[in-house]
């Protein structure tokens, strides 16, 4: 059985999360340390034309941006190290520098138009004015697009879909530092918290086109 499924641009929204210099350009703070920052770096094409298509459609574009703070004192409180700890790269995205703000490519996009939503956890969920913003403006519907697949855009996915958001993934507008994780990431996301889908297929979407989306019981999928 199969239902055909479109967007209501008024209701939704592309949330496209921490497309920064630490992260995407290959001269930030992850490349830099030797970390491959290339899977992230290409996303940029493809996250440009993803919201591009919204602005044409009428469709809120929510740019989340990570910041860290050289001292932070909620890190010396862990007796098991954070993450932060265990890169060599050290905290990305320092507010206030060059690799927190958002790569060149993508900066004139994020305008007086968007809605910018700074974070400080993975989740753009956490501590920010995100639920709050998406009920103001009645908004069940979030396109997510940007870096690093199992982490941030993860865990912003699997947040929204807690709170009974619907939610489209754009695999080729996601990435992170190994292929691994980021397939790892786009299988769970696909089988429990929401669709991922093409570039192209987002882009038919977006622009008032139609997916078929074939509904199976339990007992049909395979996991």
């Amino acid at each position: 059985m199969s239902k055909q499924y479109s967007l209501i641009p008024e209701e939704t929204a592309i949330v496209i999360i921490d497309m920064q210099n630490s992260f995407v350009n290959l001269r930030g703070s992850i490349g830099r340390n030797g970390y491959d920052a290339s899977m992230m770096n290409g996303t940029i094409p493809y996250v440009k034309e993803l919201v591009e298509a919204c602005r044409e459609n009428s469709i809120q574009d929510i740019w989340v941006t990570q910041n860290h703070y050289k001292e932070d004192v909620t890190r010396e409180t862990h007796r098991i190290r954070p993450h932060t700890h265990r890169w060599k790269a050290g905290s990305p995205a320092i507010v206030g520098t060059w690799e927190s703000e958002i790569v060149d490519e993508l900066k004139p996009l994020a305008d007086s138009s968007s809605e910018i939503i700074i974070k400080h956890r993975f989740s753009a969920f956490i501590d920010t004015r995100l639920k709050t913003l998406l009920r103001m403006k009645g908004i069940n519907t979030l396109i997510v697009c940007g870096v690093g697949t199992a982490h941030c855009v993860e865990s912003t996915v699997r947040d929204a879909y807690q709170l009974d958001y619907d939610v489209l993934v754009a695999e080729e507008g996601v990435a992170g530092m190994s292929i691994e994780d980021h397939e790892s990431s786009i299988n769970i996301m696909k089988k429990v918290f929401g669709l991922t889908l093409k570039n192209n297929d987002m882009l038919n979407l977006i622009n008032g086109g139609l997916l078929s989306l074939e509904l199976k019981t339990e007992e049909e999928v395979k996991y």
